[in-house]
């Protein structure tokens, strides 16, 4: 299979390093220079928790493809969520016949994905190990290789031949699941990222320490219970949330006793996380635009249309436009700004 990799940030530098460590046949686009450069000349030096090391697959910046006309079999998407539209028109031509793409990134955007090429070419992948990428050539992989690291499924709900092929193919970069309920899957992965992407931009904690802070970690349960009811009152079934079936976080923000039982649990699953930070607070630290309208933003929107109030969200939505403004800085007394 000819996999081509858009976008060498945290997760798909690391995605990228395990498939050519594995012997796939791998190419590598990005848009930053200097990572692409780096790869070429020093290899992809990927470091987890548990070991380091390097492979040489193919690189190229992304102005480099015209030239190598390439012909992808898949096309694993790991790009920010606002530039999937003009990356999936960009990179179509380099599709083989009968190619798709796998959305590999935070948000929904299988939608933006099916808008371009069609829902015959959609995968999608939901992402679950943590990664973190501060210098070029080197994505860190911050959860551990027994935690669990993607969930694959289409968007019909079948388990067809390309779905358990992924499933092979993504195995050695960790342990990878099939889903006959993707939407559940993606809602409930943009659970996991309201609670904790913005959150820990916004007051400066690694995503270990948001669990284990009181205050943060009251806030996070309740941004995920308005993440539930948007989803429910689109029809979606959300899977499991961080372990945790949705009803606990809905009866957690009407029970105090709920809320100790959810967070203690919370704290006990959130050991495997490691001391890295979430994407956004990382793209924060970078000076970067972050993602925020398609994580708190998106459940803020679908619930205005669907007529749910979602005032956590909202709240901690304005804090980090605040912060990515450079209005503020990240310190756990933004917290104290969210309303309980």
């Amino acid at each position: 299979m000819r996999i081509g990799l858009l976008g060498v940030g945290a997760i798909g530098g690391v995605i990228g390093g395990y498939l050519a460590r594995a012997g796939e046949e791998v190419t590598l686009v990005d848009t930053w220079p200097e990572n692409i450069e780096r790869i070429k000349s020093n290899g992809l030096k990927v470091t987890s928790v548990e070991e380091e090391f390097i492979t040489f697959p193919v690189a190229l910046h992304i102005g480099e493809l015209s030239a190598t006309r390439p012909k992808f079999d898949v096309l694993i998407l790991s790009v920010k969520s606002d530039d999937t539209s003009w990356a999936v028109k960009f990179i179509e031509p380099y599709l083989a016949e009968g190619g798709f793409i796998v959305s590999a990134q935070n948000s929904i955007n299988e939608f933006r994905v099916a808008e371009e090429i069609g829902w015959t070419r959609v995968m999608g992948c939901v992402v679950t190990i943590g990664a973190s990428l501060y210098e070029p050539g080197n994505p860190c992989r911050t959860s551990t290789v027994s935690r669990p690291a993607f969930v694959l499924g289409e968007p019909s709900g079948m388990i067809t031949p390309r779905l358990e092929s992924m499933v092979e193919v993504m195995g050695p970069v960790g342990i990878t699941k099939t889903t006959t309920n993707l939407w559940g899957q993606r809602w409930a992965k943009l659970g996991t990222n309201c609670m904790a992407n913005a959150l820990a931009a916004v007051s400066g904690l690694t995503s270990f320490e948001l669990r284990n802070d009181p205050v943060a970690g009251e806030i996070a349960v309740k941004l995920v219970a308005e993440v539930i009811q948007v989803a429910m009152s689109l029809g979606v079934h959300v899977e499991d949330i961080n372990g945790q079936v949705p009803a606990s976080y809905l009866d957690a923000v009407e029970s105090p006793r709920s809320m100790k039982l959810l967070r203690e649990a919370l704290i006990e699953q959130g050991r495997s996380l490691g001391e890295g930070r979430p994407s956004l607070a990382q793209d924060v630290m970078k000076g970067r635009k972050t993602e925020i309208e398609h994580l708190n933003g998106y459940v803020i929107s679908k619930g205005i249309e669907l007529g749910v109030s979602t005032p956590v969200n909202v709240a901690l939505y304005r804090i980090a436009k605040e912060l990515e403004a450079g209005e503020i800085n990240p310190s756990p007394k933004n917290l104290k700004f969210i309303d309980l």
